[in-house]
């Protein structure tokens, strides 16, 4: 199985400002012009193949990005409240230089189990992309499927990690660009193979 995971356009907030959970809509200056990107980067990643499923988080800036790839493969499309981004809790839609300073440097400190206050960590955040994960391995019929997942910077990075058995927070420094896709080949033993990231 093909497991695609692509990161939405761009998201209409400003750059210093923390969101994750948020349900934020995807930038609409220039959007058509981002979709056609994505769709071009899966093209030439899927050759002749199609998408078995088009996954979602259910956050509008990646799902308005899902709904349209599924209606032009002709494919269905799942949303799932695993693939969201992070809760970032109390500190949702508050510019970085707001946040205090000492709670960022318990975050960096712990990255994997430090949460926000009211949020989640990454290790929260990995082990409910693991879940998903092990759902979507139960229902694939083939090992020729090709599931195409957008979603967010967060789990991308973290379902990589452990997909390929490294620690939680080994990807969490990788570059990913609005759009950018990583691409794993998961074999009919579960082992995985980071084919692309960021192509």
């Amino acid at each position: 199985m093909d497991l695609i995971l692509m990161r939405h356009p761009p998201p209409e907030v400003a750059t210093n400002v923390c969101y994750g959970r948020t349900d934020i809509a995807p930038l609409a200056a220039g959007f058509d012009v981002a979709l056609a990107a994505m769709h071009a980067r899966l093209g030439r990643v899927l050759g002749e193949r199609k998408p078995t499923v088009i996954h979602s988080s259910p956050l509008r800036r990646a799902r308005v990005a899902a709904t349209v790839m599924a209606d032009r493969f002709g494919v269905p499309l799942q949303v799932d409240e695993r693939l969201a981004e992070m809760n970032f809790g109390d500190w949702e839609l508050r510019a970085w230089d707001d946040i205090d300073r000492s709670a960022l440097d318990a975050w960096a400190q712990d990255v994997a189990g430090f949460s926000p206050p009211g949020g989640e960590s990454a290790r929260d955040v990995a082990l409910r992309m693991e879940a998903w994960a092990q759902a979507l391995r139960a229902q694939a019929s083939r090992s020729d499927d090709v599931h195409v997942v957008v979603a967010h910077a967060g789990p991308i990075r973290l379902r990589t990690a452990t997909a390929l058995g490294l620690p939680t927070t080994a990807c969490l420094s990788w570059a990913l660009d609005f759009g950018g896709l990583c691409h794993l080949h998961i074999a009919d033993d579960g082992q995985t193979r980071l084919i692309r990231w960021n192509a």
